[in-house]
């Protein structure tokens, strides 16, 4: 078995990081590894902003075509947190990333709204969320993964035709746009991002290295993987994205987040109460 652990274990000893270093121009061509059929996986380097690990993003391409999306919630089975890797193996998932930031009084609740078949983690639209993740459709005339920008589209029209929905921030929404946020500083972080590319694919995004959700909007924009449409699902050492096919595995484990845990010294996968995973189709 291939094992790719791809996280940084250098622990670097950052007294400021409010400066910045030359940048990376963006790739002309990305090349993909194929972990199986309908399954890719690249990295890509990052422009360089700060000296926090280093600045490779990687995202892992998916085929709806061979590939079910499942979004599994602590609070449908025991209520406990499990970290990324868990859920997999509880699961039978071949890859799996945070589903969305989570807390309430059970610490267990979606931020934004979250439905799953007959299941409700969260029954609240959250009104400044204006992106909602949406599978498992029972349309077969609608994309089988869609990501609905609440802004330029009615949710509504589509609320009866899938079973399984997230919701959180919008990044670039269905036009390509890049949504500028406010921030009150300038906050970086390790981040986790799910995204769809203009030929119906779904990519989860994984960067270790810090950035604003503005500066790494403008960077999956630039990249040539034709992403269409992205969503921000969580920052910091909580950000984790997993993959094991029996053959590969891949272990992506945030860390830095500003001013709350800004280092490079997390090396273990958070729990978190829910995931988006994939099964091969039967």
């Amino acid at each position: 078995m291939k094992h790719y652990t791809l996280i940084s274990f250098t622990i670097l000893l950052i007294i400021s990081c409010n400066f910045q270093l030359k940048a990376e121009n963006p790739p002309k061509v990305v090349q993909w590894k194929s972990i199986e059929k309908g399954l890719f996986v690249t990295e890509i380097l990052a422009q360089k902003l700060t000296k926090i690990s280093d600045y490779k993003v990687t995202i892992l391409k998916i085929d709806p075509q061979y590939f079910t999306f499942h979004l599994v919630t602590a609070s449908k089975y025991d209520s406990l947190q499990r970290t990324v890797k868990e859920w997999c193996e509880l699961e039978g998932l071949i890859a799996a990333i945070n589903a969305g930031m989570y807390g309430g009084k059970s610490r267990i609740s979606n931020v934004g709204y979250m439905k799953d078949f007959d299941h409700i983690n969260n029954p609240n639209i959250k009104e400044n969320y204006k992106a909602m993740a949406a599978f498992n459709s029972l349309d077969n005339t609608l994309p089988p993964f869609k990501i609905i920008d609440m802004v330029n589209e009615d949710w509504g029209n589509y609320k009866e035709k899938y079973n399984s929905f997230t919701q959180s921030m919008r990044m670039i929404d269905n036009n390509r746009k890049p949504m500028l946020w406010k921030q009150k500083y300038k906050m970086r972080s390790s981040m986790v991002v799910l995204a769809t590319d203009k030929q119906g694919n779904v990519l989860f995004v994984f960067t270790r290295s810090p950035f604003t959700p503005n500066e790494f909007s403008d960077f999956l924009l630039k990249i040539p993987v034709q992403i269409q449409t992205a969503m921000y699902l969580e920052g910091g050492p909580e950000s984790s994205l997993y993959v094991n096919n029996g053959e590969i595995i891949i272990e992506k484990i945030g860390s830095y987040v500003s001013r709350t845990f800004a280092h490079d010294r997390n090396f273990e996968f958070r729990k978190m109460p829910n995931v988006i995973g994939i099964k091969r189709k039967l």
